[in-house]
């Protein structure tokens, strides 16, 4: 009987204490999309593929006249084929194969580039928002904060958006 009622104790204990957790919850995308950080980020990012943009730019173009060039050569040497020997176009075919591999390597390379700039840039934002969200959480006693666009469904009754407290915390 009296393991019994320590029993009944204990698990009125815990459904006490389980129901007294906090459960908060934010909107990420708000609070990074309002980050200063975030955005000087974002402009470096930009203005690196704006850099990327002009030098593919240029190789197109490159490319493109030296398709017409080749296309034109080619109509004048139907009439007089002592002009453009096969040695000449095969060189120049050759020229261009290897431009059209190079900018598909280019492509190639600055995607990676891009992508890692990103990664670099967006690190810090990102570790800066989890201090302040553990900050916020551990300062009003928060067991879970989920991030209100990655979950299925968020009870308002039973969980605290705490969105404006963490942009308080970042001092925003």
């Amino acid at each position: 009987m009296k393991r019994a009622l320590l029993l009944l104790a204990a698990v009125i204990t815990l459904s006490i204490s389980a129901s007294a957790q906090k459960f908060g919850h934010i909107t990420t995308q708000e609070i990074i999309e309002n980050m200063p950080d975030y955005k000087a980020a974002q402009t470096q990012l930009e203005n690196e593929s704006k850099k990327v943009e002009t030098q593919y730019q240029a190789m197109a173009t490159e490319y493109q006249t030296k398709i017409q060039a080749y296309q034109e050569n080619v109509q004048l040497a139907e009439g007089a084929l002592e002009k453009w020997s096969a040695a000449i176009r095969a060189d120049k075919e050759q020229e261009i194969m290897q431009l059209q591999e190079r900018i598909q390597r280019f492509q190639e390379n600055a995607q990676q580039s891009l992508q890692q700039k990103r990664s670099e840039l967006i690190a810090p934002v990102m570790d800066k928002l989890d201090a302040a969200v553990k900050k916020v959480a551990t300062e009003g006693g928060y067991v879970y904060v989920m991030d209100k666009n990655t979950v299925l469904f968020i009870n308002d009754a039973l969980s605290t958006d705490l969105t404006s407290a963490v942009k308080k915390e970042l001092g925003m």
